[in-house]
């Protein structure tokens, strides 16, 4: 392809990655109304949280070693059919059961996506790609505030059967645009079972996981509960709302700006940047109720640099393409799996405290910090060359 080809087959890629992640966060503004549809407790509703994170976390892994074998391309697109699909299905989904199982699906698709189209850009701008991942990171952020922020008023005027069919309906226009302007795949005679182990094992992308993974928590967790802690402390509930949706927004700019720091030791990096941020969330109960749109924009710009710079990392390791997809998805899978307990301990701090959220903040800013000791074992290796 030429490199007027290549940019924009990028392009087409990003709005993939868009309203991929729009899929993601649109069940926020429907959880309530799929609650009384169903007539169903707001923890059985969170089912459908838990569903689409399961189905995104455990076939990371899968969908790598599927692209080793058809390539990424094809991985990727059949990941955002299935998306798109199951998307649709869930705004048409008779009972809970049903909708539970589409949003897994949905979550598989999404597994299925992510890291095969990283490997896709590595192929088109190989020379660049810590900024392009940037970018990328940078679309998801966009994404998942207008599934929050957009999707909210399509809710309460049409409903909830609207938001996952609108949703639905964008991903799989820009589904297939993508497949219009992403061509060429390279595809393999067998699975390298060898290759294949190489990698899963590979010591480096699982201390580089474990030791971000506090961060990952961190990125995930504070959103969650930043509305109800803001609230606590005073703040108007449309207000708090904000502060909350202004995390994922604030990693727009992380995400741009991400490509400036190429340069620099990209593990040491983002160390220096997780203490920092880790020590602000830790003191969060000592901050002024104005001063949590510093926490809000603070971790939402430097959690996308770091993820960014991590995915940089793990890319700048892999000499074969083919293999690619299956190294970003380890990272992504260790993350999931282990991240994803923290916000349950979180909330159970919370309710050993009586309900104050002081020594959860505690917790999940010293617990970011912590994991970074298995950086150390990177050593003299942790200096990665980055393009």
């Amino acid at each position: 392809m030429s490199t007027r080809d290549n940019r924009t087959a990028i392009y087409a890629i990003m709005a993939a990655r868009l309203f991929y992640s729009l899929n993601w966060y649109n069940i926020s503004p429907a959880l309530f109304p799929i609650g009384r549809a169903f007539n169903i407790s707001i923890a059985e509703t969170s089912l459908t949280l838990t569903s689409f994170l399961i189905g995104a976390g455990i076939f990371q892994i899968p969908a790598g070693i599927v692209a080793s074998r058809i390539g990424s391309r094809k991985t990727a697109m059949i990941g955002l059919y299935l998306m798109s699909g199951a998307a649709l299905g869930s705004s048409m989904s008779p009972d809970f059961a049903i909708l539970i199982g589409m949003r897994f699906i949905v979550g598989v698709g999404a597994a299925l996506f992510f890291s095969t189209a990283i490997s896709i850009l590595n192929d088109l701008a190989p020379d660049r790609i810590t900024s392009v991942i940037g970018y990328y990171n940078a679309s998801f952020n966009v994404g998942a505030g207008m599934g929050i922020i957009a999707m909210t008023p399509v809710v309460s005027v049409l409903g909830w059967r609207y938001d996952f069919l609108i949703s639905g309906m964008l991903l799989l226009v820009s589904t297939i645009v993508m497949t219009a302007i992403v061509r060429g795949d390279m595809t393999f005679p067998e699975f390298d079972f060898h290759g294949l182990l190489n990698r899963i094992l590979n010591r480096q992308i699982w201390i580089i996981g474990i030791g971000l993974v506090g961060l990952w928590a961190l990125n995930y967790t504070l959103p969650e509960f930043f509305k109800p802690y803001a609230t606590s402390v005073g703040v108007n509930s449309f207000v708090a709302g904000v502060m909350g949706g202004i995390v994922p927004i604030a990693g727009v700019f992380g995400g741009i700006f991400a490509g400036v720091f190429r340069r620099y030791n990209p593990i040491k990096l983002s160390a220096a940047m997780v203490v920092a941020v880790g020590l602000e969330v830790a003191a969060i109960s000592e901050i002024p109720a104005v001063g949590l749109w510093g926490v809000a924009i603070t971790v939402g710009v430097v959690a996308t640099i770091v993820i960014s710079l991590e995915y940089a990392s793990v890319a700048a390791m892999e000499k074969s393409s083919r293999y690619m997809a299956l190294n970003i998805g380890l990272i992504n899978s260790i993350q999931i799996g282990i991240g994803s307990i923290i916000p349950y301990v979180f909330g159970d701090v919370i309710g050993l405290s009586g309900g104050a959220f002081s020594y959860a903040w505690i917790f999940l800013g010293v617990f970011s910090i912590s994991t970074l000791v298995f950086l150390i074992k990177l050593g003299s290796s942790g200096h990665l060359s980055l393009s």
